[in-house]
Order: structure tokens, then sequence, then C-alpha cells
């Protein structure tokens, strides 16, 4: 056997059988070794790999590499140690490593170009070191110190979640304990762009958990030019793996202070629900005599799996003083939302019907005023068409029982019944006959005189309707063509006609109007027939199935009674407006939507709109064009119209840097409603969004325009970290 082929293998023991020193070692000239050192009261065994081994003063063996080793490597339990170099000492089972050297225990790797380490605690120090654990969380510095399975002191080092090589952004630290899987307690950072320092913390304590645990969030600073320079910082509790609270605190430099709580909960996959409660004091409102304090909360909860197949929604919210939360939060939401929406209802869905209890308050926001609706609560019960025995005839209901409630001062009850028969005729596959009957009947315990005021007279609303649809003859030919992905393509053309008859409506202007069961959609005439055309075109992708892929309908409807009446306009109109629907959506991401209206009497085109979006998913990138606009009838002197919306996105390069922009542009008044224009960076470890917005928002004093901009950078692992907002009136 060759020197490079031989193997050592020396068992020593800290038995106290064993009394005798260890043996020494004679280097080899040559070779590649192992050796395996049992270490019985710890468990395991050191597994040493080495070429030339020399003994040194005392219980210490010096390992040096080979060509066939070049580094030597020491091993025990989950630690391995490489190095140039190692002195090791397998009494005390500490080591002096120097050269190159790599600390590797499970996921997390620590280098250096020296390390006194025992691999017995697995504790040590590392000269010149660096560290990289998960999740990214990346350090290097003079020395670090591991102090426990998951400690770390740092001294005179970096702090980072980007590469250590060249990071984005890093906490330059004096010193700092970093406990894994906990937080890093450091002292002396200044945060850096590259090697730019921006801010200079005395003291910050950053979490490196990788779990839900329990612990301080990562704070954020940012700034308002209302509420002036802010910190914030969260605390967040897991309660067992389906429930957690964050506590968050907001502090202003002018004297603006905010503390929330958001809980969230999730036993099972039946049941959810998130508590949001935010309340903030305001200065301002001392001084100017009004509240001094600010609150909003949200509340939602879903249940699936109540008994007998109920499942349950709540969905509350509402804002001490929604003007206040509006610049206080600066959100586009917040600032275009025209009502406040709050519900509560169980339901249960079947095949053959619906029912819905509910309790629900929307307030309509609308200038200096406000209006609110309130159902407290309301039963609704709908069948769907359910087949009447073995006949061919289809029964079908819609019904609600409420107590209703306005700001107008309406406090009222109302019961309504509208059932629907229908008849379902065996015809040929290109034609059908479908004859329909229904009434309906609502009672109000509440009403308005004729001169509209609100009176406690009850009264009943009765109309009964029919209607017979006539589906076809319908013409339809296949194309065997291999265009664009597809092989075979359809083209169908279906008439379609329907005779309408609706009694007279009695009582209809006495209605106080709450929703559509008081405001139907009832034809202006008693007996009319709606006539329409449409052409359906239906390709089938290769290896696919089929399906439409454009669509163009012309429909119109002339009236068998008493002509149609339109305001501003003389003469008698049986015929309404004809209209013309056009849809093409040959792919997924490519769709086309487009309306008209010629009008019978002015022979022109009323109103139309266009719609356009092209997405490309692969390369994140999108665009949509929609036009609409109204024009004059002969007579008219206003109430014409022309705006332009476009919203679209891409990277423009590598995928970092990016652009995305949205423009509502109102052609008739040369003004632009609203334009957001944001740019966006994102690295291997960091993003930066600035945002510019231009747009009308709702005020308690009406409507205002708000021209503000946005300026966040978010860091990996963190989140928002920075967030900077302001008004560009004050800028500009």
């Amino acid at each position: 056997m060759t020197p490079r082929n031989l193997t050592i293998i020396l068992l020593l023991t800290h038995s106290l059988a064993f009394a005798q020193a260890p043996p020494q070692l004679k280097p080899p000239s040559v070779g590649n070794l192992s050796f395996d050192f049992p270490t019985l009261e710890k468990g395991g065994t050191v597994t040493i790999k080495a070429g030339p081994v020399e003994a040194v003063q005392g219980d210490y063996v010096r390992f040096l590499p080979s060509p066939e080793q070049p580094k030597v490597e020491i091993e025990y339990q989950d630690v391995k140690i490489t190095a140039l170099e190692i002195r090791y000492n397998q009494k005390t089972m500490e080591l002096l490593a120097e050269g190159e050297v790599t600390i590797d225990q499970g996921p997390r790797r620590l280098t250096g170009n020296r390390v006194e380490f025992n691999m017995g605690k697995k504790t040590g120090v590392i000269i010149g070191a660096s560290a990289s654990f998960e999740p990214s969380i990346y350090f290097r510095g003079e020395r670090i110190e591991k102090v426990d399975e998951d400690t770390y002191r740092l001294t005179n080092g970096l702090f980072t979640s980007c590469d250590l090589d060249n990071p984005d952004w890093s906490f330059q630290v004096a010193d700092g304990e970093i406990t894994i899987d906990d937080y890093a307690r450091l002292h002396g950072t200044s945060f850096r762009a590259r090697k730019l320092p921006l801010f200079y913390l005395p003291y910050l304590v950053w979490p490196t958990k990788k779990d839900r645990s329990r612990g301080l969030l990562t704070p954020k600073i940012g700034y308002s030019d209302r509420f002036g320079a802010y910190l914030g910082t969260a605390y967040y509790v897991p309660f067992g793996p389906s429930a957690d609270v964050t506590a968050q605190m907001d502090a202003f430099s002018k004297g603006f202070f905010g503390l929330g709580i958001e809980g969230r909960y999730r036993p099972d996959e039946a049941i959810a629900g998130r508590l949001e409660t935010y309340l903030v004091r305001n200065p301002d409102g001392v001084s100017e005599g009004e509240s001094e304090f600010e609150w909003k909360y949200t509340y939602t909860h879903t249940q699936d799996n109540l008994p007998g197949g109920i499942r349950g929604v709540v969905d509350v919210r509402d804002f001490s003083d929604l003007d206040f939360f509006r610049q206080y939060e600066r959100k586009f939401e917040i600032n275009t939302i025209s009502n406040i929406y709050s519900s509560a209802y169980l339901t249960k869905n079947t095949s053959k019907y619906s029912m819905n209890l509910r309790a629900d308050k929307r307030e309509l926001l609308g200038g200096t005023t406000s209006r609110t609706f309130e159902q407290a609560p309301s039963l609704e019960l709908r069948a769907y068409p359910n087949r009447i025995g073995k006949t061919p005839i289809y029964f079908s209901l819609e019904s609600s029982a409420a107590h209703l409630r306005t700001s107008l001062g309406a406090n009222y009850y109302r019961t309504d019944i509208f059932p629907t028969l229908s008849m379902r005729l065996k015809t040929p596959s290109w034609f059908s006959i479908k004859p329909q009957i229904s009434v309906r009947e609502t009672y109000y315990s509440s009403s308005y005189t004729d001169d509209r005021k609100l009176t406690d007279d009850a009264i009943s609303r009765f109309y009964a309707q029919g209607q017979l649809e006539v589906v076809g003859p319908s013409f339809s030919r296949i194309f065997d063509l291999a265009i664009g992905g597809f092989d075979r393509f359809k083209h169908v053309i279906e008439p379609r006609f329907r005779y309408l008859y609706t009694t007279d409506v009695n009582e209809q202007n006495r209605l106080i109007q709450f929703d559509t069961v008081d405001t139907p959609v009832l034809p202006i005439v008693r007996d009319s027939v709606e006539y329409s055309l449409t052409q359906r075109f239906i390709g089938r992708e290769s290896g696919a199935s089929s399906r439409e892929i454009a669509s163009v309908s012309l429909r119109q409807t002339v009236a068998l009674s008493k002509p149609f009446e339109r305001l501003n306009v003389e003469g008698e109109q049986r015929f309404t407006p004809l209209t013309l629907n056009l849809r093409v959506n040959p792919y997924q991401s490519i769709t086309l939507d487009a309306n008209a209206s010629f009008g019978n009497v002015s022979h022109q085109i009323d109103r139309t709109s266009v719609s356009a979006n092209v997405t490309d998913a692969k390369r994140n990138r999108y665009m949509g064009l929609t036009w609409f606009a109204s024009f004059l009838s002969p007579g008219q002197t206003q109430g014409d119209s022309s705006q332009f919306r476009v919203s679209t996105g891409a990277p423009i390069w590598k995928d970092k840097l990016r652009t995305d922009l949205q423009i509502n542009y109102d052609a008739k008044k040369n003004d632009f409603l609203e334009q957001r224009y944001l740019v966006s960076y994102n690295a291997s470890c960091y993003g930066i969004a600035v945002e510019f917005r231009d747009f009308i928002g709702f005020r308690a004093t009406g409507v205002e325009r708000v021209r503000d901009y946005t300026i966040s950078i978010s860091l990996q692992n963190v989140g928002t970290f920075v967030d900077l907002r302001g008004s560009l009136d004050s800028i500009f």
C-alpha cells in the first residue's frame, strides 16, 4: 500500500479508562489521510481529512493540505470547518484554523481569515469574518464571536440582506448582537445606500425571524408635509398557528400620534376574520374646536360551515372623519371612494333556491351632504327556474321583506313578491320559443304625498308583464382554415325577437325609492317589440376546445302602442335608437369592445365607446385604452362629452426599472381628470418607487383637485422601510 492511499484511523477517547497521553504522530511525506476521533461523552465522532500531519507543542496536532486534499476538513455532528491549516486539540476539542476558513452548520455559513473554535461547545471567534444565514441575513466584521447556537457578536462591521461583496443597502455597525430567528440589536448604526451614508441611528433592533414569532417588526420612517417626519414601529404576537395580533404605533414630529391594532384569525379553511382599528391624536382638532381624536375601524369575517349549509359574512367599516383620513393616509383608494358600505348577512344557496338574511348600511358621499340607506334587516328568497312536474312550465320567484331607513326621514317596512312562469317548448336546435308571464306586488307602510312629503299612509303597487321571446331561425357555416393558432371556425347568424306587454303601474310616483325593487327597469310604453341580429364567430384552437372569439349585434325596439317620449326632442318616436355592440377576444391577452347608438331622429351617432386591452404576462406588460363620447342632437346646446382613459405599464430596463401610468383626459373641457405616474426600480434586495398623482378627490366641502407625491423604499424581507408623502402644491 502506497502512502498516497494510506488511511490512518486513530481512536482517541476522553474516557477515564485511558489515562496515558495520546500518541505523537509523525508527519508522512505524502498522502491523503483521514482521522476519526470518537467523543464518547459528547456523542458523535470528530472526523478530519488532511494531508501531512505533525505534532506541535502540548496536545495540539497540526493538519496541512496536500495535492489530493487541497483543504483540511474537520467535521463534528452538524459542524464542518475547512481551512488551509488546522491545529486541533483532541482533549478539549479546541482548534485554531487559518487561511480561507469556512464554517458550515446546516444552512448557516461563516467565513474568515482566522478562527478559534470549540467543536464540542460549537462556539468561537472568527477574525476578518463574514456570515450568511437564512432568511437572507448577511453580516461581516473585523470580529464575529459565536456565543451559542444562535447568537453572534459583531464588532465594527456591516449588516444587510444584500450581497455582501457590494451591498446596495446596509447598516454600518460599531457593535451588536445578532440572534437568529429573533433580533439583531445593533449599536452605532448608519444606514447606507452603497457607500453613501443617509442617516444615523444610535440603536437599532432589526428582526431576523423566519417564521411567525413574537416580537418587534422592522421600524419604518417617513415624512408628510402636513404631519411632519414620523417613526413607525409594530409588535407582533402570534397565538398558535391560526391567529395573530399586531400592535402599531406612529409618532409624528408635528404632534400627531397614532395607535393601531390588527388581529387576524383562520382556525380552519372555512373560517377567517380580520379586525383593524386605528386611533389618532389630532392636535389641530383642539385648536379648531373639533375632536382631539380621530378613529377608524374595519372588521371582516367569513364562515362557510354554519349548520344547514349556511354561509355567514360580516364586513363593517366606519370613520370618525373621512376627510381627515384622506389626508392622513393619502391613499388613492380612500380619496376616490364615493360611499361607505357595511353589511352582515347569512346566505344559503342550492341548485333550486337561495335565501339571504341581510343587514347593511350605505352612506353616499356627495359634496357637503351625504345620504344614508339602511336595511335593518331584510330577508330575501329567490327560487331559480324549476320545472313543474313533467310539464314544460317553469316557476321562478323573487321576494323580499325588509325594514328600511333613510337619512331623509323614512322609516318603514316593505314586502315584495315577483313570481314568474315560463315555458320551454320543444323546438329544433336552430329555433326556440319562450313565452313568459310575471306579476309583481309591493307593499309599503309609508309613502309620499303628491307634493313629495312623507306620510304614514300605506300603499301597494301592482303590475303584470307578459313576453314572448323567439330566437331563430339561426344559420351557421363551418370553415376549415388554419389561421393564428386556430384550425376551424364557425360563423353563426342569430335573429332574435321579444314582444313585451306591461300593464299600467299604479302609485309609482308615490314610492319611496330605495333600490331596484322600487325602480325596476320598466318599459316606457305598454307593449313593444325588441328585435336584434347577432353574428357570432367561434374558433377552435389546435388541440383545444372551441370558444367565441368575436360577436357583433344590432338591436332596436319599436312601440306598438303610444310613441316613446324623449326629453328635448319633438315629435312622435316609435323607434328607439339603433345600438351596435362589437366584442373581439381572439386570445386571452387581447380584448376589444365597441358600442354605438344611432339616433333615429337625429340621424347621427348619439353616443359611442371603444375599449381595448392588450396584456403580455410573460414580459409583464399591459396597455388599456378607453374612449367614450356623447354628441349633441339637433336642438340641443349642452350635454356632449368626450373622454379618454389610458393605462399602461412595462419594464424599460432588464426587468428592474419599470414605469406605469394612468391618465383620464376630458377632451371637451381640455382638462386632465386624473393623472398617475409611477416609476419603480427593483434590485436584488431593495426597491424604490416614486409616484406622482393629480386627481379629483372627494371632500366634505365638495370635490377638489389633489396633487401629491409618494416616495417609498422597500427592503428585502422587510417591506416598506421609508415612506415619504406630501403635496405637490407645497413644492411647486
